[in-house]
C-alpha cells in the first residue's frame, strides 16, 4: 500500500549530531599559503556539494609558492587529499591530481599568484579545481561559516554548527537558508576547532547597538536572539559585518509516494537507489515517517 506523505526539505537542513572529526561534509585547507598557516585552530573548511557528494568547495586568498592540503579532519595523523607529484601546480585548466593518504611523501600544492581562488575538491576523481576568483577586492579568510545555539537542537556543540555556506560570486556573504531555528540565541563561529577554545577571535558577535552589524572578538558574549521558533534564511557578510535575519515559508516535498518500505530521497527530492557512504539522505519507514541520516 502506497503512503501519501508531505514535508519540508528545509526541515531535514543542518550540520549531523556528529563530532567534526567525524562529519563527512566538511574538508579542511591547511598550509603556509592559506590565512591559517599551519595551524589547525584556524583551518576554513570546504563545504560538501548538495547534489554531488562527491565535491566540497568554497573560495579562499592564498599566498604565491607556498604551501597547501586538504585534510580530512581539524587535527594532523589523518587522512589527507595531497598533491600527487612533488611540487604541483595547476595546470592550464586550474587541475591539480591529488593522492588519498596519511603516509609520506607528503607532497602539497602551490599556486604561482597570491589571489583568492575557488577551489573545488573531487574526492571520487581525485583532482582540485583552484581557479581565480572573479572578486579581488578584498582577501577573503573564510570558506565557511557555522551557526551555533540553543536555537538549534545540537545547542553549542561547536563541532555540530550547521554551515552558513559561501556564495562564490560575493565570497564575503555566507548563508543557510530555510533553516529551522527554536526560540533561543546564536552566535557565528569562522573556525570549527579554534572555536571550540570558546576564544572571542573565532567567534562574530552581535553588535549591542545595531542587531543588523556583528563584531569579530568582542569583549561580551552578544549574541542574537530568535523570539519565534520558524524558518529562518540568514546571510552573514564580512566585508561590511552585517547579517540579515528574516523569517521565511519553507520550500518543500510534498506529495511523495512510496511503498511500504524504506525509501531514500536526496536533499532536492529525487529517489537515491544506492546510497553512498557519507552522503546526506531524506529516509522514509514504511509509515512515512521522515528523518534526515548521514549514510
Amino acid at each position: 500500500m502506497k503512503k501519501l506523505i508531505a514535508f519540508a526539505l528545509a526541515s531535514m537542513l543542518g550540520a549531523s549530531l556528529a563530532n567534526a572529526q567525524d562529519r563527512t561534509d566538511l574538508l579542511f585547507v591547511i598550509g603556509d599559503a592559506t590565512p591559517s598557516q599551519w595551524n589547525c585552530d584556524d583551518a576554513t573548511a570546504l563545504v560538501q556539494d548538495t547534489t554531488n557528494t562527491s565535491l566540497y568547495s568554497g573560495t579562499v586568498y592564498l599566498l604565491a609558492d607556498k604551501e597547501f592540503k586538504f585534510m580530512t579532519k581539524y587535527d594532523f595523523g589523518n587522512m589527507e587529499y595531497r598533491a600527487a607529484n612533488e611540487n604541483a601546480t595547476p595546470d592550464a585548466d586550474g587541475l591539480v591530481s591529488l593522492v588519498y593518504t596519511n603516509e609520506d611523501p607528503d607532497y602539497k600544492i602551490k599556486v604561482s599568484e597570491s589571489a583568492n581562488y575557488h577551489i573545488t575538491v573531487d574526492v571520487t576523481n581525485l583532482n582540485a579545481s583552484i581557479v581565480k576568483s572573479p572578486y579581488q577586492d578584498s582577501e577573503i579568510s573564510y570558506a565557511s561559516l557555522f551557526l551555533v545555539g540553543d536555537v538549534l537542537e545540537s545547542g553549542y556543540a561547536v563541532d555540530n554548527g550547521v554551515v552558513l555556506r559561501q556564495d562564490p560570486t560575493k565570497p564575503y556573504e555566507y548563508s543557510v537558508l530555510q533553516a529551522e531555528l527554536k526560540a533561543g540565541e546564536f552566535k557565528i563561529a569562522n573556525a570549527l576547532k579554534g572555536a571550540g577554545t570558546w576564544a572571542g577571535q573565532y567567534w562574530f558577535f552581535m553588535d549591542p547597538e545595531d542587531s543588523t552589524k556583528m563584531i569579530l572578538n568582542y569583549s561580551e558574549d552578544s549574541k542574537w536572539k530568535i523570539e519565534e521558533a520558524a524558518y529562518y534564511n540568514i546571510t552573514a557578510n564580512t566585508k561590511d559585518n552585517t547579517i540579515s535575519i528574516e523569517k521565511t515559508i519553507p520550500s518543500g516535498i510534498s506529495g511523495i509516494l512510496v511503498d511500504d518500505s524504506v525509501k531514500y530521497y536526496n536533499l532536492e527530492g529525487l529517489v537515491v537507489k544506492e546510497p553512498v557512504k557519507g552522503q546526506i539522505v531524506i529516509r522514509v519507514d514504511g509509515t512515512g515517517k521522515a528523518s534526515k541520516v548521514i549514510i
